[in-house]
């Protein structure tokens, strides 16, 4: 994912750094990540409508030292669209999931394409929610990231078309 820079500019007036928790890996440059899909618990639609991602972020405000950490780590393709994770703040969970980005599907469609082994989505883009920047000025004391900025836009590449496992209630109109 690469970062927005409204999102880029937010963490550095607010001394925030951001870490990739492994398999997430930061880019060399800071500005985004990689986080590849997960097979520990499926590379399929849950019946939540979100497929998994292992590993998160962790965001840490230099003046205070309070840590947020993002993770377990979801895309969700419905009800609501976007970037979703469990919630951590120095170390005590307070939120089993938070929506973290919303998306919608026309963005999302916009770069739709067919690969040779699956599909692949270009630049699908994530804002600020409310929830999300409520929750970093709860815990910090300090502005969370505006809401509706952009967070930043994935770029993913399934190898595959993301499919429900046989024992869990089709969506309609999802492949599966």
């Amino acid at each position: 994912m690469e970062i927005g820079p409204e999102t880029l500019n937010w963490m550095e007036h607010e001394s925030i750094v951001l870490e990739a928790i492994a398999p997430f890996r930061m880019d060399a440059d800071g500005k985004g990540f990689s986080m590849p899909i997960g097979s520990t618990e499926g590379d399929h639609l849950d019946s939540k409508g979100r497929i998994f991602y292992p590993g998160g972020l962790r965001f840490t405000d230099r003046e205070t030292g309070t840590t947020v950490t993002l993770k377990p780590t979801w895309i969700r393709l419905m009800p609501r669209p976007g970037y979703s994770a469990g919630v951590s703040v120095d170390g005590r969970k307070i939120k089993d999931e938070v929506q973290i980005g919303d998306t919608n599907a026309t963005e999302v469609m916009i770069g739709a394409r067919p690969s040779p082994t699956g599909f692949r989505l270009e630049k699908v883009p994530f804002y600020v929610t409310g929830e999300v920047a409520e929750l970093f000025q709860e815990v910090t004391g300090r502005p969370g990231p505006r809401p509706g900025s952009l967070l930043g836009t994935l770029t993913p590449d399934f190898r595959y078309v993301p499919t429900q496992r046989s024992d869990i209630p089709r969506f309609p109109g999802l492949p599966g």
